[in-house]
């Protein structure tokens, strides 16, 4: 696993910034993380500047530092570092920040704005969501989050293994959102113990649905109600929803020894791997394409490869194969790759007559989800592909009053991607809310090109320049 950077070391990487004047590896973060000023505060060993810079638009700081894959079209893929060998590691020094915060120096977070007396409900305690609270309740507005499961996180909380994602970083950041003054109710499903009635009667101004990803992609593979052929998702949340401890008490699943894990991206490579340490067995990923092709984090399947864990490529299920109910095998075709499909990746397939058998115990199935969509069909709203919420540039459904953003409009994404999407879509409701839709602000706008390039140039002054400067 990754180790954490020292005091030196950071400070040592993060004065290997360029301070580029157009920094765009602020632009490529989602959620416009101050890069350049985090590593010129970093850089000086001013560690509560630095907190101060990429807390400003992220809430979940010490998440996103753990989970983001920096190297795949975010931030340290676009370092022009990266042209001449090793990018900046912007991921790393921004963990160091934050725990830094956590574990020894705790500082104020960002202050709410003067009450306007108008009141948003959030549905979805996940990273879409917690971002939207946190935006808006800056902006002075009561909010209120409600969530079905026992602990808020969405997909932070059930979807990332605690190896990858401690879950004492992720509660510690919540708690922060928290403190704000955001409410959040757990074991509350709304459409089920709550309906959208009471959310307007009890004096919602407001309503944003961040409700995730939630339906499972469906195959029609022969064999799929063996015994023994687990869904991927509903794994990793009987997992980790309940605790490690509580699931190896009550274990749900008979993973038996041998193990498949079908699928290419970041979720079945923590299936394979939370299956190896609930096991100790053998291992194998199954995947369709080549390596070149896998739309994982290259960092995680490095180290899903040194823990040991084989992943057969060009390879997919023809059929589940068992006795008396129960799995024993998997019929597989052999594959070859073909022409590029519309994601630009080149298409699999199968090579006639050359099907192969391989034993297992269990197989678990991560082969992607769409959005949540409980609520589009509980209350009408209107759906684009794969049943995702529809919404217009404000963020805006069918139903007047009624916002959504995060993956129950887009299908799984990352978490910085989500959030992203969250605070977007929080902007937009509080302009609705005070009346300012005509004076939209972009937080693009505002905090890559005002505040961190003003910013940047206001620190090169020196104090009789500034002196200058009108008030």
């Amino acid at each position: 696993m990754e180790q954490p950077y020292t005091k030196e070391e950071v400070m040592l990487e993060a004065d290997r910034c360029a301070r580029c004047v157009n920094p765009i590896c602020t632009a490529a973060c989602p959620v416009q993380l101050d890069v350049r000023g985090m590593c010129e505060a970093v850089a000086k060993g001013d560690f509560r500047t630095a907190y101060d810079r990429i807390r400003e638009t992220n809430p979940l700081l010490g998440v996103t530092a753990r989970c983001c894959p920096q190297m795949m079209g975010l931030c340290e893929d676009t370092c022009v570092y990266r042209l001449h060998g090793q990018p900046i590691s912007i991921g790393m020094i921004q963990r160091f920040v934050a725990d830094w915060e956590r574990n020894s120096s705790r500082q104020p977070g960002p202050v709410a704005g003067i009450e306007t007396g108008k009141r948003v409900s959030v549905i979805g305690a996940g990273p879409a969501g917690l971002a939207a609270a946190a935006l808006l309740r800056r902006y002075g507005h009561s909010v209120t989050i409600y969530e079905e499961l026992p602990s808020a996180g969405g997909t932070a909380w059930y979807g990332i293994p605690d190896y990858h994602l401690p879950k004492d970083v992720l509660t510690y950041e919540i708690d922060r959102i928290k403190s704000m003054g955001v409410e959040i109710k757990t074991n509350t499903k709304v459409g089920r113990n709550l309906t959208l009635s009471q959310l307007i009667s009890e004096g919602s101004d407001a309503i944003l649905i961040a409700a995730g990803p939630k339906d499972v992609t469906k195959l029609d593979t022969p064999g799929m109600n063996l015994a023994g052929v687990i869904e991927g998702y509903g794994f990793l949340e009987d997992v980790y929803v309940r605790g490690v401890n509580e699931y190896l008490a009550h274990p749900t699943y008979n993973l038996g020894k041998n193990i498949l894990v079908i699928g290419g991206g970041d979720s079945a490579l923590d299936a394979a791997r939370t299956a190896l340490r609930l096991t100790g067995g053998t291992v194998t990923i199954v995947y369709r394409r080549t390596e070149n092709e896998m739309p994982a984090d290259p960092f995680i399947v490095d180290e899903t490869k040194e823990e040991g864990i084989q992943i057969k490529f060009l390879t997919a299920p023809k059929s589940y194969n068992g006795t008396d109910g129960r799995m024993t095998s998997v019929t597989m075709y052999a594959m070859k790759l073909g022409d590029p499909d519309a994601s630009g990746r080149r298409s699999p397939v199968i090579i006639p007559e050359a099907d192969f058998e391989m034993k297992c115990d269990s197989v678990i199935v991560a082969v992607g989800r769409g959005p949540n969509s409980f609520l589009q069909k509980k209350w009408g709203l209107k759906t684009g592909k794969a049943n995702a919420i529809a919404v217009d540039d404000h963020y805006r459904t069918s139903m007047v009053g009624v916002f959504a953003a995060g993956d129950v409009t887009t299908g799984e994404s990352l978490v910085v991607k989500a959030m992203g999407h969250g605070r977007e879509a929080a902007q937009r409701i509080h302009e609705y809310l005070m009346n300012l839709e005509a004076e939209h602000v972009s937080l693009f706008e505002k905090y890559y090109v005002e505040r961190s390039t003003d910013r940047y140039y206001l620190s090169m002054l020196g104090d009789e320049d500034k002196n200058l400067l009108p008030p």
